[in-house]
């Protein structure tokens, strides 16, 4: 090696320093890349979605280093029924009442909730009459138009 000048030797030191600035520069950004990879598989996925059974589904899933999988779900589902549409429906063979909406969704009442209705509703009915006798024998009641119903 021969003795270089000061300026071949300035330019060379700088040289030097870029190119390890360069490369400590590509270790800090592969230093980050590997700390966050690592993190990968410590932070779950978040997923939610309805299933065909029309049930909600959500959960988290993480992934292991080899590819594999651990999901944890949560499975609920949103079911709507009242007896009062039921009693608008049809009778079932059992005795129980249906009634069934434009969007599929079907309302139900047991034989023996629809009797049990179909009783208070006639307690109630036969007080409500012996009222209206009461108000008619009292004088209270004179423009009442007395009609039967049928059912259509």
């Amino acid at each position: 090696m021969s003795p270089s000048s000061p300026a071949e030797e300035a330019s060379d030191l700088k040289s030097l320093q870029r190119e390890f600035e360069s490369h400590l520069g590509y270790q800090s950004n592969y230093l980050i890349q590997t700390m966050f990879s690592c993190f990968k598989y410590l932070i779950p996925q978040p997923h939610g979605y309805m299933d065909e059974d029309k049930r909600y589904n959500l959960g988290l899933t993480w992934s292991d280093q080899d590819g594999l999988t651990d999901c944890h779900n949560l499975e609920f589902r949103y079911i709507r029924n009242s007896e009062r549409l039921a009693l608008q429906g049809q009778p079932m063979p059992d005795g129980s009442w249906q009634y069934v909406e434009a969007n599929g969704t079907v309302h139900t009442i047991t034989a023996e909730r629809a009797k049990a209705f179909m009783d208070k509703t006639h307690e109630h009915a036969t007080v409500m009459c012996a009222m209206l006798d009461k108000l008619r024998e009292a004088g209270m009641m004179d423009n009442i138009i007395d009609a039967n119903a049928e059912p259509a």
